[in-house]
């Protein structure tokens, strides 16, 4: 069983990485078709959680204390790969107001922006690579990161309300900006979340 509930997690792991870039794809061309394909990911990967849910359930009824805390332990790690699901398809919100209200953020906001995401998509690939691989040594790098990207949203985010403050960005690009920055930082916190419930196993 256990097997199974590992092997679900890689492909919700895929399809999670597969978001990301169906998500980036559309932001930066101001392409709905991408954002479409995304939020086809995530069915997947709602359909999938409930399967491992479903599989912990049966299973952790066979195994000891410690057997029992190691189910917990993959169940979180589906529950907070949903949960990137969820911050996605809220980002994918935003970006679609913001192609039909036509907002422009500034070429530095961008460029910080895409940055920020990358940041969050190498917490991403680090996740997917420990759920592949099983090497502890992976998850420092994933909390390294996943406090790196946190000073970075907090710098950008200062730095935008000053571009804010001297009229160089509206407020109603300024607030989707924001938001924007803190749904890619959410993604990060649920792969910084996975890496700390492995590390304390």
């Amino acid at each position: 069983m256990k097997d199974v509930i590992k092997t679900s997690l890689k492909q919700m792991s895929k399809a999670i990485t597969d978001m990301a870039n169906f998500v980036y794809q559309g932001l930066m061309e101001n392409d709905a078709h991408y954002l479409n394909s995304a939020l086809n990911k995530e069915r997947i990967i709602d359909d999938l959680e409930k399967e491992v849910t479903a599989n912990i359930i049966q299973g952790s009824k066979a195994f000891d204390k410690k057997g029992q805390k190691e189910f917990v332990i993959l169940g979180q790690t589906a529950q907070n790969i949903e949960r990137m699901g969820d911050e996605f398809r809220s980002l994918i919100e935003r970006i679609e107001i913001k192609v039909a209200e036509k907002l422009l953020f500034s070429e530095l906001g961008i460029e910080q922006y895409k940055e920020v995401f990358e940041k969050m998509r190498r917490s991403l690939d680090l996740t997917m690579k420990f759920l592949d691989e099983e090497k502890i040594e992976l998850l420092d790098m994933i909390l390294k990161n996943g406090d790196e990207i946190k000073e970075l949203i907090e710098k950008y985010r200062t730095e935008h309300m000053k571009r804010l403050a001297k009229g160089i960005c509206e407020p109603r690009a300024a607030n989707m900006y924001f938001d924007m920055l803190d749904f890619t930082g959410n993604i990060a916190r649920h792969c910084t979340n996975i890496a700390r419930a492995h590390k304390e196993q």
